[in-house]
């Protein structure tokens, strides 16, 4: 373990900024700007920022101060991936907004109760049932994808015209941040508790 705190430089502290901001601007942008959620999302992102920044300052193990750092700007991709899509949803006046919220956050939740497992699944991706499962599920969404692709696509005929296209865009946009959401727990293990198991 490195018992000297990270330089400036060593941080990586303006690429956490800069990514956190980028992705909780361009989102905002998406399909059209919304100062509401650009606010929403500046707050996430400000709040992860002062948190890498906390562990910096008071942090000396560096793998534990990476670790916490990408589980923001990890989560950063999460939360803004599923907005599209939601967003899209809800100006078609489609209710299926609520069934990708609620996936959303049961995702959310069911990940991190089993944030040992998924621990194990990363140490061991090829030997452990949690990784094996983990491999099916990917190929069972990437097998997937191109219907809900289609089924969104189809769902959001009631929004106006010059959105449509975005509609694969949201559905892509917001597998990636399930997938995002399923690698989370992984980084608030701690180094000495991931050798452990």
């Amino acid at each position: 373990m490195d018992n000297n705190r990270l330089t400036f430089k060593e941080s990586k502290l303006v690429s956490v900024i800069g990514f956190n901001l980028f992705f909780a601007s361009i989102s905002s942008a998406l399909p059209e700007w919304s100062t509401k959620f650009w606010l929403i999302n500046t707050t996430v992102a400000m709040f992860f920022i002062i948190r890498t920044a906390y562990a910096w300052l008071t942090m000396t193990d560096s793998k534990r101060y990476f670790s916490i750092g990408s589980y923001g700007m990890i989560f950063m991709m999460a939360f803004v991936g599923a907005q599209p899509i939601i967003r899209l949803l809800w100006i078609g006046e489609s209710h299926l907004w609520i069934l990708f919220v609620v996936t959303w956050l049961l995702l959310f939740i069911v990940t991190h109760l089993s944030k040992w497992k998924i621990g194990k699944m990363f140490k061991d991706p090829f030997d452990s049932k949690g990784g094996r499962i983990f491999h099916i599920l990917f190929l069972i969404v990437i097998i997937l994808l191109p219907f809900i692709m289609i089924f969104t696509s189809q769902e959001g005929t009631t929004i106006a015209e010059q959105y449509i296209e975005f509609m694969a865009m949201g559905a892509v946009a917001y597998i990636i941040s399930l997938f995002c959401l399923f690698m989370l727990p992984a980084f608030l293990i701690k180094p000495e508790e991931m050798d452990s198991l």
